[in-house]
């Protein structure tokens, strides 16, 4: 057992011996604690069905398996069995794809905090825009300098023929 386990049953063991605590409430606690698994054992779980996952048949145009795979039916999109993934596993869905054993949490939440910057772009000739989209915050780490007068002044200004 962990510490913070080991911890919670002196309390309770205290709560009981000092009759504080209904012996049937002291039962149910005392079953609870010893269920509790561990988060590495949580998520050793985790890592072993997403090796199940990987042999589960996908359509590729789709991106939708063609297996059923846990409770999702044929026809789940990967990116839905990700999230259930990425929730549930201490370090993220990222972890498990590029299983190599860094924790890159950081970098992704990072990565997702600068994409939701980027904003619709109208100058087509600047080197940030991307399809319609701003993308300077993904490489200046930071919101393009916009005012009422000169627009954006960031601006990659493409001069003459490349």
């Amino acid at each position: 057992m962990r510490k913070s386990v080991y911890e919670a049953v002196a309390v309770v063991n205290r709560l009981n011996q000092e009759n504080r605590i209904d012996y049937s409430d002291y039962s149910t606690i005392m079953d609870g604690l010893e269920e509790i698994e561990t988060l590495q054992e949580r998520d050793q779980i985790l890592e072993d069905l997403w090796s199940e996952f990987s042999d589960v048949p996908m359509d590729p145009d789709t991106e939708c398996i063609e297996d059923q795979f846990l409770g999702f039916p044929v026809g789940t999109n990967r990116e839905e069995i990700w999230h259930w993934f990425d929730v549930r596993h201490s370090k993220g869905v990222a972890f498990l794809m590029y299983a190599d054993g860094i924790d890159r949490t950081d970098q992704f939440s990072k990565m997702v905090f600068l994409k939701q910057l980027c904003q619709e772009c109208e100058s087509a000739s600047c080197g940030f825009n991307h399809g319609g989209e701003c993308r300077f915050p993904l490489v200046h780490e930071r919101n393009p300098r916009i005012t009422d007068y000169d627009g954006c002044i960031d601006f990659d200004y493409s001069e003459g023929d490349l």
